[in-house]
């Protein structure tokens, strides 16, 4: 058990995720103002991983909430950008339930971070009587037999952001030597 005095440690920022009502215009805005490389550009929807049996459709609040998003990811300064858009933008999903509570306007959903020892980070949430915002798994199964999953903790009150807590580095930073992906990891 870990004590509450002990301090988390992170090893990599590598992720800085917004969340969007239009991806294709926010998309077009930072081709134009930045410098993007295409060649990192990946542009995905959950949905097809859904139908492939590679998204488990997660779980939100503490309950089994399907729900798709569409999104971009590319390097800009060395970090992964992810914009993402909700399919659906009713009430009901942490993506659509963002923007609503943020005035309908675009905004930094989440960082992504690569923490030292995840298991004593989500017990100290546990302790502190912060659940997972979502959590869920997709893709294929990765060459370890593991699949790439994700916590996510809303630590807006304490600290002004959602923080996704991810057992895989994804982007430029993937193969940093504090990203402890698994070998044979894409």
């Amino acid at each position: 058990r870990i004590k509450m005095s002990d301090k988390i440690k992170i090893d990599l920022i590598f992720q800085v995720s917004i969340c969007v009502n239009d991806m294709e215009a926010v998309m077009k805005n930072f081709r134009e103002l930045f410098d993007i490389d295409e060649s990192t550009l990946i542009k995905r929807c959950t949905k097809d991983f859904y139908d492939r049996g590679e998204f488990d459709g997660a779980r939100y609040l503490g309950k089994h909430c399907e729900f798709y998003i569409k999104y971009y990811r590319f390097d800009l300064g060395g970090i992964d950008f992810e914009i993402i858009e909700p399919l659906d933008k009713n009430l009901g999903n942490p993506y659509s339930d963002f923007l609503i509570q943020n005035g309908g306007k675009n905004g930094i959903h989440h960082i992504a971070c690569k923490i030292h020892d995840r298991t004593v980070f989500i017990q100290k949430m546990e302790q502190m009587g912060i659940p997972p915002l979502t959590c869920g798994t997709m893709g294929a199964p990765m060459p370890n037999g593991e699949k790439k999953d994700f916590y996510f903790y809303d630590l807006r009150d304490l600290l002004g952001i959602i923080i996704e807590a991810g057992n895989i580095v994804v982007g430029p930073l993937a193969n940093h030597p504090l990203a402890g992906n698994p070998e044979g990891y894409v």
